[in-house]
């Protein structure tokens, strides 16, 4: 047996030890993913009900998001399981811990802050936070005040400067120290302006680093 082929089998099976339920096996029962669409490990997608959950093309779930279809809350009281769809549209992020409850609709290019809970509708291009959820932005400001702090702040490429990307010891070390006292940078090879380039695989200067320092995002303020 293959050594990839091995590895799927024993990450499967421990999942199961766990208590995960397969990705594939509640598409096989009606769970909509669209292409492109990324699950992370630890999501838990109702398993009781899949065909009522929809993913969109290019969307996100990050690791301990809970997406229900059922709320079993009233059952002793009246004798009945409420159920109700769920639709995420395409190019959505769904932070960590986040949790969708049944009957939420979230528009295409919207953002779930990590640990929020949603109900309803979230309208497209939304940000939203909190228990219970609450749009606090547009995306497209959130993005253009990111492109700004980035010309202000070190950026790297993925492929070198992360895990299962060839990162060494020595850039690990020029990493945290770039990011030391607060400093956020940036991974990624996104629309920032030329000068926020980093180069030859390298981040830029102390003397940017510093411009970052203790700011804060839109959503953080």
């Amino acid at each position: 047996m293959p050594k990839q082929t091995l590895r799927r089998v024993i990450r499967r099976s421990l999942g199961r030890l766990r208590g995960e339920v397969s990705i594939d096996r509640l598409v096989a029962q009606g769970l909509e993913l669209g292409r492109g669409t990324f699950i992370a490990r630890g999501v838990y997608i109702d398993p009781g009900h899949p065909w009522l959950i929809s993913v969109g093309a290019e969307s996100g779930l990050s690791p301990g998001v809970v997406v229900m279809a059922h709320d079993a809350s009233m059952r002793r009281h009246m004798g009945f399981t409420r159920v109700a769809r769920v639709a995420i549209g395409d190019r959505v992020f769904v932070g960590a811990g986040a949790i969708i409850l049944p009957g939420t609709r979230i528009g295409d290019g919207s953002i779930v802050g990590a640990g929020a809970v949603v109900r309803g509708d979230v309208p497209p291009g939304s940000m939203v936070v909190g228990n219970p959820a609450k749009v606090v932005s547009d995306v497209e400001s959130v993005a253009e005040w990111h492109r700004q702090a980035a010309t202000q702040a070190p950026v790297w490429p993925h492929e070198g400067w992360m895990a299962g990307r060839g990162i060494t010891e020595a850039r690990k070390r020029a990493q945290r120290e770039a990011l030391a006292g607060g400093v956020s940078g940036y991974l990624g090879t996104g629309s920032v302006p030329r000068a926020a380039a980093a180069t030859a695989g390298q981040p830029r200067g102390a003397d940017v680093y510093a411009g970052a320092r203790g700011d804060r995002g839109p959503a953080e303020a």
